[in-house]
């Protein structure tokens, strides 16, 4: 039986308009600063894929020549940064794709950036095994779970090549898990289409959205690809002694939904928020009630809800990307309409991981 859906209505107000490109990942910092991405897979790509919100303008982040795109030096340089996520000892993680295309790039392309924000300095770059990130791979979101291990660990949506990504941050060493499992690919059903703002589109990515629960012991993903939600616990995730065959075991499949989700996070009572790229709204689910509960005062508040994010000061923070008008939803028109936004509206939630 499908879940009980039920109203809540938030008010959301602008934060910052881009009139070029369009913003994905979002991290507001304890101490008030907001960093965004930026996905240079656009024809002529963003000037920076990583960005501080200073004054309602992105500016590069931590400076302009790590943002300066340069295959010749890609070490040292951005290629395309997508997930962001603040890590532990005032640190920011940004997930570098390592491809400009949203079908995925060169095995062993992806880095994970470990950015110091009281020196605002790259400290560390991780980079992944052709074991990990394989060909195709397109490593799309991650969370941190903060006290696993000496540094903490990450956990990475792989949506090109389908797979969950485990990283230990104290070794570098990396894990693909659950690889070929249907609960991180896109829809399999004959003619299933996603239902966007705009219409029906093929989508074929997979595990996109991932959020951690506040005592980090359970990890959930959502493909892009479908209206499926799942959750594992995290100890399976990390656990090598389990093998790849029966990690699927402990998948658990939770109630279904009529909306497209692309983006999602957890608050201190685990509930779980999810971007409604069907209804342009954001929604709750709610495990304990099996039930999910529109947040928004109505729908068509967003062309295509990108990330959401649950801030310190009990503030959602949603970015709208119009990523369901591109050339590769639309059969090759453009037909986003700028500018792009961020948006913010108070809420009775705490972040998960603060």
């Amino acid at each position: 039986m499908e879940a009980q859906t039920r109203g809540v209505s938030l008010r959301p107000e602008v934060v910052a308009q881009f009139p070029d490109h369009w913003p994905s990942g979002i991290a507001p910092a304890r101490d008030g600063r907001i960093f965004l991405s930026f996905p240079g897979v656009d024809r002529t790509p963003a000037p920076a894929t990583l960005s501080e919100l200073i004054d309602g303008v992105a500016v590069p982040f931590p400076d302009e020549l790590v943002n300066a795109l340069d295959s010749s030096d890609a070490p040292h340089r951005f290629v395309s940064v997508h997930g962001i996520a603040l890590g532990p000892g005032n640190r920011l993680l940004a997930l570098d794709t390592g491809t400009t295309s949203l079908e995925g790039g060169a095995a062993g392309g992806a880095k994970l950036f470990v950015i110091d924000l009281e020196d605002n300095a790259i400290v560390r770059s991780i980079g992944f095994g052709h074991d990990v990130c394989v060909a195709g791979s397109y490593f799309n979101d991650l969370v941190i779970d903060y006290d696993r291990g000496e540094a903490g660990c990450a956990f990475i949506s792989d949506s090109g090549a389908n797979a969950i990504v485990v990283v230990d941050l104290d070794s570098g060493q990396s894990w693909r898990r659950l690889s070929g499992d249907p609960s991180v690919w896109a829809a399999t059903t004959p003619g299933f289409e996603l239902a966007t703002t705009d219409g029906l589109a093929k989508v074929t990515a997979g595990v996109d959205g991932i959020a951690l629960s506040p005592d980090a012991r359970t990890l959930w993903w959502t493909p892009l690809g479908s209206y499926d939600l799942f959750s594992i616990a995290t100890d399976a995730l990390v656990d090598g002694r389990i093998e790849p065959h029966l990690l699927p075991l402990q998948v658990v499949r939770h109630e279904p939904r009529r909306f497209a989700t692309d983006g999602l996070d957890c608050d201190r009572e685990v509930r779980l928020y999810l971007t409604d790229g069907t209804n342009g709204t954001l929604q709750r689910f709610l495990p304990s009630e099996s039930r999910y509960e529109t947040l928004l005062h109505g729908s068509g508040y967003f062309v295509w809800p990108d990330a959401v994010k649950l801030g310190p000061d009990r503030i959602v923070y949603v970015t709208d990307s119009q990523v369901n008008r591109t050339p590769a939803w639309t059969g090759g028109v453009d037909r986003r309409r700028p500018p792009y936004t961020l948006y913010r509206a108070a809420i009775d939630a705490d972040p998960a991981q603060y």
